[in-house]
C-alpha cells in the first residue's frame, strides 16, 4: 500500500509541476532508457569502445545498448537551440541570451548582484513569475549534431575496435560553433564603455604606442654611434698651444746677462698652431707652425727683442706592434659588429613583445569565455534552487535546498573571481600596448577575433632549417664569432716588440722688433731645413700581459663556438616543441570537443532523472548531487575546449616565433627616421586581414 501511496503522490507532483511549471524538452532528446526499460527484455547492457587514436584526431567514444542478442547503437544527444524566454531582471534561467539586436550589454551586473541571493522564508515564492526549468541544454547557439557513429563489428556479443581511418592529407577541421563565441564579443559590464578590438588592432597598437619596443629600439641607435666614435679616431683634429711668460730671476754668474746686471728679466709669448692625425695604418702626422716673441735685459741677446718662427713636419710610424691597417680599423670593426648583433637583439625583443601581446589577447578571449561560461553555470544552480524552493512544500527536503544553496553560492564566488580576471587581462594588455585610447580602466576590451582551426602542415626539417636562417639568435652568434676572430688576431699582433720609426723636420726664422710676419718668410728663404731620423724600440721583459690576454682571446674563441653549437640545439628544440605542439592541440581539440559533448548528453540524463524522481528519498538527494557535479564537470569541460582553442591560436604564433618569421608573417618593416636631430627607428606595420 505504501509504493502505491508514493506512486500515487509522485503521479500527482509531476503532473502539478508540469502544469505549473512547463519544461521545454523535446522528444527526440529524451534519453532512451525508459523506453528500453519498458521492453520486456532482459535488463540492458551497455558497451563502451575505448575509442581510437588515428592521425586526423580522435575518433570519439561509440557507446552500444544490446538487447538480448542484437546489438543497436545507442541514439546520440543531439544538439538544440532553446527558446529566449526572459525571466526576473533580465536574466534566464538555465541559459545565455543569443546575440540579439539591441545586444545583452548588462549581463554581469545583475549576476553579481545575484550573488547576494537570500533564500525566501517558506511559503514566500522567490520570484513573481515562474522560470523555466528542467532544461539540459544551455547553449543557445545550434550544434550541427554529430553522425552516429557505424556498429562496430561484433564478436559473440562482444564490441571489437574498429581500426583507425588513414590520414587523408592536410585538410581544413571544421568544428561546431560555439554556444559562448558570439557572447565573448558582446559587452558585459554594462557600466563601462565597450573598446572592441581585434588581434590585428593590438598588434597595431603596440608597435605605435608600447614604451617597451621603444626601449628595444633605442640600442642599435646607440650602438651605431659607436660605430661613428670608433671610426672618428681617424679625424684630423687643430690645436692652438699659446703662453706668456715674465720672469725675474737673480743671476748669479756675469755670462747671464752680462756685468752689473743683478737680476734677469725675460719676458717671453709663445704660440703654436697645427694639425695633427692617426692614420689608419697606425702611424701620428702633425704639422705645427709655432710663432714667439722675446725681451729681456741681456747684453747678449740680440736682437733684442725679436720673433721668432718655426714650421715643424713629424710622422711616426709603428713598424711592428701596432702596425697595419687591419689591427687599425679593428675597433671600428668590433664597433660595428656589436651593432649588428644590437640590431638582431631588437628584433628578437620585438618578436617577443609581439608574442607577448598576442597571449595577453588570447588570455583575454579566455577570461571573458571562462566568465560566460561561469554565468551559464551560475544561472543552472540558481535554477535548481528556485525550482526546489518552490517544491519545500511539496517534496523537497532541506537538506536537497541546502546542498543546492552551497553549491550557488560556490558558483557565485567563482562568478566574482572570474569577473576579476577578465579585468586583470585587461589591464595586461594596456601595460603592454600602452595605448592612450586604452588608458581607462572604465572602459570595457573586447575581442572581436575568435580563435581559427586551419590544420597547417609543417614539416620538421624545413622548420629547422628556416630558424637557422631568420633566428636572430644564430646571427648574434656568428656576429660573437667574428668579433672574438678579431679580438684575437689583434691579440697576436701586440704580442710583437714595439719598433717605431720616428722622423721630423723644421725651418726656422728669426726678426727684430715683434715682426712675426718677417720671422715667418725668413724661414723658408734663407738658410736649409733641419731634419732628424730615429727608431724606437721597447720590448716588455717576460711579455707576460701580451701572452695572457692571447690566452684569454683563444678561450674566448672556444666559448663563442660552444655557444653557437648550444643556440643550434636550442634552437632545433623549440622548434621541435613548437610543431609538436602545434599538431597536438590541433588533436586535442577534436578531444576536448567529445569530452565536452559526453558532459553535456551526461547532464542531460541525469537532469532528466532527477526531475522523474520524487523529493523524499534518499536517491532523490543522491540525484541532485550527481547533477550539480555533473554541471561542473560540463563547465570544466566547456573551458577545457575553450582553452584547447586559445593553445592552438597560440601555438601558431609561437611556432612563427620559433622559426623567427613572426615579423615577416605580420609584415612588420623597420625604417630611420629623425625627431628634432635625433635617429629614430620607424617601425610600420599594414593591418591584415583577420
Amino acid at each position: 500500500m505504501c509504493l502505491a501511496i508514493r506512486r500515487c503522490r509522485a503521479f500527482a507532483l509531476t503532473l502539478g509541476v508540469c502544469m505549473s511549471l512547463p519544461t521545454v524538452v523535446a522528444q527526440e532528446q529524451l534519453s532512451p532508457w525508459p523506453r528500453l526499460m519498458q521492453s520486456t527484455s532482459s535488463s540492458p547492457r551497455v558497451y563502451i569502445d575505448r575509442g581510437q587514436f588515428s592521425p586526423i584526431g580522435y575518433q570519439g567514444r561509440s557507446q552500444f545498448v544490446s538487447d538480448g542478442d542484437a546489438q543497436v547503437p545507442a541514439p546520440r544527444q543531439p544538439m538544440r537551440s532553446l527558446a529566449m524566454q526572459p525571466g526576473p531582471a533580465g536574466l534566464l534561467a538555465g541559459q545565455i541570451p543569443a546575440p540579439v539586436s539591441p545586444p545583452a550589454t548588462r549581463v554581469l551586473q545583475p549576476l553579481l548582484e545575484e550573488h547576494r541571493y537570500t533564500p525566501p522564508s517558506q511559503g514566500t515564492p522567490a520570484y513573481s513569475a515562474p522560470l523555466p526549468l528542467g532544461q539540459p541544454s544551455m547553449s543557445p547557439v545550434p550544434r550541427s549534431p554529430a553522425p552516429a557513429p557505424p556498429a562496430a563489428p561484433s564478436v559473440y556479443g562482444r564490441v571489437i575496435d574498429v581500426p583507425p581511418v588513414p590520414h587523408p592529407g592536410p585538410a581544413v577541421r571544421q568544428f561546431d560553433v560555439d554556444w559562448w563565441r558570439p557572447l565573448v564579443a558582446q559587452s558585459l559590464r554594462g557600466q563601462d564603455a565597450p573598446r572592441r578590438i581585434s588581434l590585428q588592432d593590438v598588434l597595431l597598437a603596440a608597435l605605435k604606442h608600447s614604451r617597451q619596443i621603444r626601449v628595444y629600439s633605442e640600442m642599435p641607435l646607440i650602438r651605431e654611434s659607436s660605430v661613428t666614435e670608433a671610426d672618428a679616431a681617424f679625424d684630423w683634429s687643430a690645436f692652438i698651444d699659446s703662453r706668456w711668460s715674465d720672469s725675474s730671476e737673480p743671476i748669479g754668474s756675469a755670462l747671464t746677462a752680462g756685468p752689473g746686471i743683478e737680476r734677469f728679466e725675460d719676458q717671453s709669448l709663445n704660440s703654436t698652431v697645427g694639425v695633427r692625425r692617426r692614420t689608419r695604418t697606425g702611424g701620428q702626422f702633425e704639422l705645427s707652425q709655432q710663432l714667439g716673441t722675446q725681451k729681456n735685459n741681456s747684453t747678449f741677446f740680440v736682437p733684442n727683442p725679436q720673433a721668432t718662427s718655426r714650421l715643424t713636419l713629424s710622422f711616426s710610424q709603428p713598424l711592428l706592434r701596432g702596425a697595419g691597417k687591419c689591427y687599425n680599423e679593428s675597433v671600428v670593426v668590433l664597433a660595428s659588429l656589436d651593432k649588428q648583433m644590437a640590431d638582431f637583439e631588437f628584433r628578437r625583443q620585438l618578436q617577443n613583445h609581439l608574442l607577448e601581446v598576442t597571449t595577453a589577447y588570447w588570455a583575454l578571449y579566455l577570461e571573458r569565455g571562462g566568465l560566460v561560461q561561469k554565468m551559464n553555470s551560475f544561472r543552472r544552480a540558481k535554477a535548481i534552487v528556485i525550482r526546489l524552493e518552490q517544491r519545500q512544500a511539496i517534496d523537497a527536503s532541506g537538506t536537497q535546498i541546502a546542498s543546492a544553496q552551497a553549491e550557488l553560492k560556490t558558483r557565485s564566488a567563482e562568478l566574482l573571481r572570474a569577473d576579476t580576471a577578465v579585468r586583470n587581462a585587461e589591464s595586461r594588455i594596456r601595460a603592454l600596448v600602452n595605448d592612450p585610447d586604452m588608458k581607462s580602466d572604465r572602459l570595457e576590451l573586447i575581442p572581436t577575433e575568435a580563435p581559427r582551426f586551419v590544420d597547417v602542415p609543417v614539416d620538421l626539417n624545413g622548420a629547422v632549417s628556416e630558424a637557422i636562417q631568420f633566428r636572430p639568435e644564430v646571427g648574434q652568434s656568428l656576429k660573437r664569432i667574428r668579433a672574438t676572430s678579431i679580438r684575437t688576431k689583434m691579440s697576436e699582433n701586440e704580442l710583437l716588440p714595439v719598433l717605431n720609426l720616428v722622423t721630423e723636420a723644421y725651418a726656422a726664422g728669426i726678426d727684430t722688433d715683434y715682426d712675426t710676419i718677417g720671422a715667418m718668410g725668413r724661414q723658408l728663404d734663407r738658410g736649409n731645413p733641419s731634419y732628424s731620423i730615429g727608431l724606437q724600440y721597447e720590448m716588455p721583459i717576460g711579455n707576460r700581459a701580451a701572452r695572457a690576454r692571447h690566452i684569454r682571446r683563444h678561450q674566448e674563441m672556444r666559448m663563442a663556438r660552444n655557444q653557437y653549437q648550444t643556440v643550434l640545439e636550442n634552437i632545433r628544440a623549440e622548434v621541435e616543441v613548437a610543431v609538436r605542439e602545434t599538431q597536438t592541440s590541433f588533436q586535442e581539440l577534436s578531444a576536448k570537443q567529445q569530452a565536452m559533448q559526453a558532459r553535456e548528453t551526461q547532464l542531460n540524463q541525469l537532469t532528466q532523472r532527477w526531475e522523474r524522481l520524487p523529493g523524499q528519498d534518499v536517491s532523490a538527494s543522491l540525484a541532485l548531487e550527481n547533477l550539480l557535479t555533473s554541471q561542473d564537470r560540463l563547465s570544466d569541460a566547456e573551458y577545457q575546449f575553450l582553452k584547447a582553442q586559445v593553445t592552438y591560436s597560440l601555438s601558431l604564433t609561437n611556432l612563427k616565433k620559433s622559426t623567427g618569421t613572426l615579423l615577416q608573417s605580420e609584415s612588420v618593416s623597420i625604417g630611420r627616421g629623425c625627431s628634432h636631430g635625433v635617429p629614430i627607428q620607424m617601425i610600420s606595420k599594414p593591418k591584415l586581414a583577420n
